[in-house]
């Protein structure tokens, strides 16, 4: 991260009073005069109103899932900033509170960079056509893979920016499944419709979420997609809404958690990674949902979250950090990498869904990582009593080295390969260097 960036991002924390316009554009940074208060196990029914009336803030949302009603969200009303609240809040130690942290900002990576989907009508993704580069049919052998399974019975959930519930090629993905769409809080995740000026066009990414779950339906057609949205028109959302997401997407029955979304790692400001967000993805797993993320488009190591786990990727625990590469099989000139990051996809000129009933080309680590997403959800259909470490393996061991990386060592285990990591004997081991 830039020195520029940084010092940003240090402004910003000081400033209690900006609104969200402004603060948008500035991945990592808090959402302004909002606080994350988790609750002890054993804090008394009245805990709550004792903090805000300790602290002058009041409840502005409570955790969607009634399983977790002790986690707020607090809006400050004295004018405060966040920070010099969050110190005040920590260093009196009550004991009614387990953990209090900032709301913090993610995006979709493509939000930064803005890599613009190109559309086009006349192209439909195939098994061996799913980029506009010619990638070999053996790149992901998904011929092979659709041989043995196309992902039958599992559901794989997508927080995102919605998507087109009625596109014609994932209409049927959808139908039945749960849905919710955290940003304007109701029962219907339908991305917005585009902005009707060019200007306005070219600052948003609405259509993100449905080429994302076109990605999982082009390797796993017969799954269903549980369609989440978390990020605004302009690809933005925030850490509470992305973890109540995770949250009920493993309280509906998801298999496959897919979050092409993310934020440069906290600690850079001196701030903890986001507890939340790590505690609902740890949860889902421990529940039995491969959870799949995005590294990152900022072509840095440093760790993006929720895709890192604030350890290397040696840990095989059921969360798999996707990098991006290119038809070369070389690493993509905007893709994050490091010892976090778990296993590379393609992710560039992906071809996919895109509004309304199209298709476009779309680059990024969030096109590379519904690839792994579908092909986690096709080894769920067919050994279902693997756990998320388990296929995480089998994904991870099934991958082939990467010449740019053959030691492993900044892209994970390597190019993934769907139909080698489907015609693994069950019982199969290996040692991951």
């Amino acid at each position: 991260m830039t020195g520029a960036l940084v010092l940003a991002l240090c402004l910003l924390l000081l400033s209690g009073t900006a609104d969200r316009a402004q603060a948008l554009p500035i991945v990592g940074s808090l959402v302004p005069g909002e606080i994350i208060i988790k609750l002890t196990p054993n804090a008394p029914r009245e805990a709550i109103e004792v903090i805000n009336d300790r602290y002058n803030t009041r409840v502005k949302e409570r955790f969607l899932d009634s399983a977790n009603t002790d986690i707020y969200l607090l809006e400050i009303t004295d004018g405060s900033s966040t920070k010099d609240k969050l110190d005040k809040i920590i260093g009196d130690k009550l004991r009614i509170i387990e953990y209090a942290e900032p709301n913090f900002f993610a995006e979709a990576p493509e939000a930064a960079r803005r890599h613009r989907a190109f559309p086009t009508n006349d192209a439909v993704p195939t098994d061996d056509r799913y980029s506009q580069f010619p990638y070999a049919a053996s790149a992901l052998n998904l011929s092979s893979a659709h041989a043995v399974s196309k992902g039958e019975g599992t559901t794989v959930a997508v927080v995102d920016t919605g998507a087109q519930l009625g596109h014609p090629a994932l209409k049927t993905n959808f139908d039945g499944v749960a849905r919710y769409d955290f940003v304007d809080d109701d029962k219907n995740p339908s991305e917005p419709s585009f902005a009707r000026d060019e200007v306005s066009r070219n600052n948003e990414v609405v259509g993100h979420g449905t080429h994302v779950a076109g990605i999982v339906d082009l390797v796993a057609p017969k799954a269903k997609i549980m369609p989440l949205r978390v990020l605004d028109r302009e690809g933005y959302g925030t850490s509470f809404h992305i973890a109540e997401a995770i949250s009920f997407a493993d309280s509906n029955g998801a298999d496959v958690i897919n979050l092409s979304l993310g934020m440069p790692d906290p600690t850079l400001l001196g701030l903890a990674p986001p507890k939340l967000l790590r505690e609902k993805v740890v949860e889902a797993i421990r529940d039995g949902a491969v959870v799949v993320a995005a590294a990152g488009n900022y072509n840095n190591s440093v760790p993006t979250y929720p895709a890192a786990r604030g350890s290397t990727a040696d840990d095989d625990d059921g969360l798999l950090a996707v990098t991006s590469v290119n038809w070369k099989e070389r690493k993509s000139d905007f893709a994050n990498y490091g010892l976090w990051v778990d296993i590379a996809a393609p992710g560039e000129n992906i071809l996919s869904t895109y509004p309304l009933s199209t298709y476009a080309y779309w680059s990024g680590t969030s096109m590379a990582a519904p690839f792994l997403s579908g092909q986690a959800t096709l080894i769920h259909s067919v050994e279902g009593s693997l756990d998320p470490a388990g296929i995480e393996v089998k994904i991870r061991c099934s991958a082939r080295p990467i010449s740019q990386d053959p030691t492993h060592t900044m892209l994970g285990a390597g190019h993934t390969d769907v139909g080698a990591s489907l015609e693994q004997a069950p019982d199969s081991n290996c040692h991951l260097l």
